[in-house]
């Protein structure tokens, strides 16, 4: 019984060491990507975004960062700078008609016109966008015409 309770406790100490998180809120599921994690190393995945995104910066209410900005107001993507080295990225992902949400998973799916207005506010290579977070939770998959998010706490 003891080996059970020591790994079960090292199980939930590991988890709570992840850069990305998830957090089902009813109507809407937050990512959040921190790059100082809790054990004090350092996820550059939050930083890849940032320098990722084709945004100018700005004030937002996780600091001076950049905002993606989405039609219709289905989607918050915020990316900040909290200091050297040290990101944040909260991903507001609202149930909708693109967004499907569930506690541990979130899926974003848009198309056409509403696609390429995300797409258009990142900086691409080759005419695509792919990101995964370095805890291989979260993974963005966008073309002009096709901008897909997921998130799994079971990985995706």
């Amino acid at each position: 019984m003891r080996i059970l309770l020591f790994v079960l406790m090292m199980l939930s100490v590991s988890a709570s060491f992840a850069g990305t998180r998830g957090q089902f809120l009813g109507m809407q599921f937050i990512v959040n990507i921190a790059s100082v994690m809790y054990d004090g190393s350092n996820d550059s995945s939050p930083q890849i975004l940032f320098e990722a995104m084709d945004r100018p910066e700005q004030d937002s209410m996780i600091g001076r960062g950049k905002v993606l900005e989405s039609p219709q107001k289905v989607l918050n993507f915020i990316c900040a700078r909290k200091g050297e080295n040290n990101y944040h990225c909260a991903i507001y992902i609202h149930k909708s008609a693109l967004g499907r949400i569930a506690p541990g998973k979130a899926y974003f799916d848009a198309r056409g016109e509403q696609a390429r207005a995300l797409f258009e506010q990142f900086h691409t290579e080759n005419g695509r966008l792919s990101f995964k977070d370095g805890d291989g939770l979260f993974q963005i998959e966008a073309t002009p015409e096709r901008f897909v998010m997921k998130f799994d706490a079971q990985g995706v």
